[in-house]
């Protein structure tokens, strides 16, 4: 029979088969180690976005290296061919790290840099490849100011991708009486948040952004991890050592924060383990859905470490990958966060059907403050 409602309907006094649940948080703990990226980036970083297409704006420093792109034999020659002519004008200091040597820019025409040889050193010929620190600049005493100069910052873009989980059961099936628990609806119920939640992860992880159009309306896929990360790749090609281990954090510290987080597959796990014990804490952190993090303190920094079970396969389950938990956020549509919707079912069918539905992406900045390992056997 119908329930009599005097007045104004509220989310109190409607049935409640009739609204969506949200729940996104709760569908990360369900199985914490297959989604952990997602998780974490949830509990970290969390901002709505009200377009399907985010964007942010990214910045970075002055370039301060490049080579010469053709051998300069003579120690007089004062024409300088380089790879990048913008980065240098006039009045930088340049050392050739090689020789020791510094030169002063005197003008710049497209990629050939001008200069005064032997500023405080001795004039030697040049190599091509050698490579060019620019250490500052040196300008006259009384001299006006030189122009100014500055790097636009660049925009980078990644896409919501729409994910939909349904299950459904006939009212008879939902209805007789079974052996075992959880009742069938229930089991679909649970086994569909879970794959809800292993697409979304494995969508973060690998992923490409792309936009077609294969019907009437635009279908978007978001980025993962690995399409952003294209600077510090690192082939561990078998055994993992300790100072290849080493060298990697030196390469992915560079840039970023001193703290970061590796996802581990088993063979990195297996790798990390047989490090030194003193550099390593196990604690389990209730704050991270319970999932257990390993400590490393290296030289360069400090690298939390999870095993992540969704990095298996013959390539994948090699692969350790490192981000900057600070240059990485999640990104839910507005109002498209994980929900559960009920009753998805036509209205004259003798069965029910809710579903999963998530839009939602990854922010990852500075893809050169992120790492990635691959190969690791052992």
């Amino acid at each position: 029979m119908a329930t009599i409602v005097t007045g104004q309907s509220t989310t109190t006094n409607v049935a409640s088969s009739q609204l969506a649940i949200d729940i996104g948080k709760e569908i990360s703990l369900l199985e914490p180690n297959i989604q952990a990226l997602t998780a974490f980036t949830r509990d970290i970083k969390s901002e709505d976005t009200v377009a399907t297409k985010f964007k942010w704006a990214e910045d970075e420093a002055k370039p301060r290296f490049d080579t010469l792109s053709a051998a300069v034999a003579s120690t007089t020659e004062t024409a300088i061919p380089v790879t990048h002519g913008a980065y240098f004008q006039q009045w930088d200091q340049i050392i050739v790290t090689r020789t020791g040597e510094q030169v002063r820019v005197d003008s710049v025409s497209g990629n050939t840099i001008n200069v005064t040889r032997g500023i405080g050193s001795t004039a030697a010929n040049m190599l091509e490849g050698d490579e060019l620190y620019l250490i500052g600049t040196a300008q006259p005493e009384g001299d006006t100011s030189k122009v100014a100069r500055s790097l636009v910052p660049s925009i980078v873009t990644n896409n919501t991708q729409i994910f939909r989980t349904p299950y459904e059961i006939s009212e008879t099936a939902a209805n007789v009486s079974y052996m075992v628990n959880p009742r069938e609806w229930d089991r679909k119920q649970q086994r569909a948040a879970v794959e809800h939640a292993k697409d979304i992860e494995l969508s973060h992880l690998f992923g490409r952004k792309s936009e077609t159009t294969p019907g009437s309306t635009e279908d978007r896929t978001t980025g993962g991890a690995l399409s952003f990360i294209t600077t510090n790749q690192t082939d561990a090609g078998g055994t993992l050592s300790e100072a290849e281990w080493n060298a990697f954090m030196q390469t992915v510290f560079r840039y970023g924060s001193q703290d970061k987080m590796t996802f581990c597959s088993g063979a990195a796990v297996q790798a990390l383990q047989k490090f030194p014990a003193s550099k390593q804490i196990t604690k389990n952190d209730e704050t991270t859905y319970g999932m257990d993090v390993t400590m490393y303190t290296g030289p360069f920094g400090t690298i939390h470490t999870v095993y992540h079970k969704l990095l298996e396969g013959a390539k994948y389950g090699g692969y350790a990958i490192t981000l900057d938990m600070s240059m990485v956020a999640y990104r839910p549509l507005s109002n498209r966060d994980t929900k559960l919707l009920p009753n998805r079912q036509p209205n004259d069918a003798d069965g029910r059907k809710n579903e999963y539905l998530s839009e939602c992406g990854l922010e990852f900045g500075q893809q050169r403050a992120h790492g990635l390992l691959t190969g690791i056997t052992g």
